[in-house]
């Protein structure tokens, strides 16, 4: 009968001793010398469990806690106990047997972590990182939008006069949403305008020279704020940014999500709402403009107005991140059809003119 070497572990120290394994048809005999006397060791077949491993190592345990531990290197090994014991428990596991005689089974299970890794990262935690934006705290969110402001706004030229008005402009309409909304106007050669979690919108000038009704900057800021009142901006933040996000939130660090805001505030001119998203905000203008009687022909004018600038320069940045599609100017045009007469709103006709007389100087 062959015999194979072993370490061996009584279970009582951690001290293993180099043994010798002999396969009986009951039983492991296992011997090994300790203070120059021959040790033998008996286990009985029926009660030998092996640890099922993904390397050349075998191991074999015995016994009630703590329990008796052999550890051998021999592949012969295994198929001594394939001949002797066909029928035994502890053999009945061949994974660590097909591993070893099958590269290709080792290859697939790791490209399938791989791939797995892979869906989680791109699919399943930028969409658990949008359901966790849904519940952040509203006080929460117009905080980081503040922090983000800050650091944003330092690498434009604010216009002041502009933004005075614009926010004159702004109170004489209902947008229908509980965030505090700020407009900041600024001097920017680019068609744009973007809004931030928690109430502040940004808008550069050209788009606010290239206007030439209430209604069109009514509809800009009524698609702004609802991008704004759905959380668009928060949520397109955090699928961006989800790793980050979601170890500063399992760990309750408010402070580190601040940071990483802060630290990627710039981001928000290259996120680009998604259809859905688009169409959502959309139908909130709409019914913002809607129950302020104002004339949904602004919504239109503005689509018109882009898809018109698209024609004379290679990149509009509002449209690079707020994707004008075919259906987005149907949609506007056929519930501006449907309206009824539009109310005139003297009051703000007299803020867009205060507007326009900014522009000119």
């Amino acid at each position: 009968m062959q015999s194979f070497d072993i370490l061996y572990y009584d279970g009582k120290t951690s001290v293993s001793h180099q043994a010798s394994l002999s396969l009986e048809k009951d039983y492991w005999l296992i011997q090994y010398d300790q203070e120059f006397e021959k040790q033998s060791v008996r286990w009985e077949v029926g009660q030998v469990e092996r640890d099922m491993g993904f390397n050349s190592l075998f191991i074999f345990r015995y016994g009630d806690f703590p329990r008796q531990t052999l550890e051998c290197k021999d592949e012969n090994l295994l198929i001594e106990l394939r001949q002797l014991y066909p029928d035994k428990a502890f053999f009945d596991k061949k994974l660590n047997v097909l591993l070893h005689k099958n590269t290709t089974v080792l290859v697939g299970l790791t490209l399938g972590l791989i791939g797995i890794l892979l869906v989680s990262y791109f699919y399943i935690l930028p969409w658990f990182s949008e359901k966790v934006a849904e519940h952040i705290p509203v006080s929460t969110e117009i905080s980081l939008g503040d922090t983000m402001f800050e650091n944003t706004i330092n690498h434009y030229k604010k216009n002041d006069s502009l933004t005075a008005r614009v926010n004159d402009f702004v109170k004489e309409i209902d947008f229908k949403t509980n965030y505090p909304i700020k407009v900041t106007v600024v001097h920017e050669d680019d068609m744009n305008a973007f809004a931030l979690p928690g109430g502040n919108i940004i808008v550069f000038d050209k788009i606010l020279g290239k206007m030439k009704s209430a209604d069109e900057l009514a509809a800009l800021l009524a698609h702004e704020v609802s991008h704004v009142h759905y959380r668009h901006s928060l949520k397109n933040i955090f699928r961006s940014l989800s790793g980050y996000l979601v170890i500063s939130l399992l760990f309750n660090d408010i402070n580190g999500i601040t940071a990483i805001l802060a630290d990627n505030s710039n981001m928000l001119l290259n996120l680009s709402y998604s259809r859905n998203l688009e169409t959502e905000a959309d139908e909130k203008a709409v019914e913002i403009l809607k129950a302020n009687g104002l004339n949904l022909n602004g919504l239109v004018e503005l689509f018109t107005l882009l898809e018109s600038e698209t024609n004379k320069v290679a990149t509009i940045k509002l449209l690079s991140t707020h994707p004008l599609t075919t259906e987005r100017i149907a949609f506007a045009r056929e519930v501006a059809r449907q309206q009824n007469a539009p109310v005139k709103k003297e009051n703000l006709e007299k803020k867009w003119q205060a507007i326009g007389a900014e522009r000119l100087k």
